[in-house]
């Protein structure tokens, strides 16, 4: 494997989802720069770039995100950010979400080359979070971000199954079961 293949590929496999935060260690303004320029490197439908990021470290608006997140978004961190998608510039409709998540894959990829570990918080009230930040119509949150020093270490890994993986067709014939690691089915210590 050559150098730069190497690189690539280690720095995608050490993209884990941490939920131990050192939460008494504030994340440092240059470095969640960093992080949104890596976001704003993603590729975007006609370079319309849809996203707006809200960076969130106030304690009491954090405790508001906790309360709008369904289920395992308990994790203690003093950042969160959240990817805001803006219909402004979409002439086809909707708000960028592909988008927004390559935006927010980016982050994820780029946080332990800084030391950081993020957890991406999908099952959120979206319309809760719209309110907490009178966001305007044009513009919906997406996914959150939690961003911090890890308290945890992961080795980095891929989730590579056959199972999901189909040639040419989509194979009917094989059984689709819940995947290893899936929190809701398997509980949070099977992501390990």
């Amino acid at each position: 494997m050559i150098l730069k293949e190497w690189i690539v590929f280690r720095s995608i496999y050490a993209r884990r989802s941490i939920r131990l935060f050192d939460a008494g260690r504030a994340v440092e303004k240059t470095k969640i720069v960093k992080l949104l320029k890596a976001a704003m490197a993603a590729p975007s439908a006609c370079n319309i770039q849809p996203w707006d990021f809200i960076v969130v470290t106030d304690r009491d608006r954090i405790d508001g995100i906790h309360e709008a997140i369904h289920q395992y978004g308990e994790y203690e961190t003093n950042t969160v950010i959240i990817i805001c998608g803006n219909s402004t510039h979409i002439p086809w409709g909707g708000n960028g979400e592909l988008d927004c998540a390559m935006a927010m894959e980016n982050m994820m990829i780029a946080a332990p080359a800084l030391g950081l570990g993020t957890v991406c918080i999908g099952g959120f009230d979206r319309n809760a979070i719209h309110r907490l930040f009178a966001l305007s119509d044009s513009v919906q949150p997406v996914g959150m971000l939690y961003v911090g020093y890890p308290k945890e270490r992961k080795k980095g890994r891929t989730r590579y199954t056959e199972d999901a993986v189909h040639w040419n067709a989509y194979d009917t014939s094989k059984h689709v079961q819940a995947r290893p690691g899936n929190i809701l089915v398997y509980g949070k210590e099977s992501s390990v």
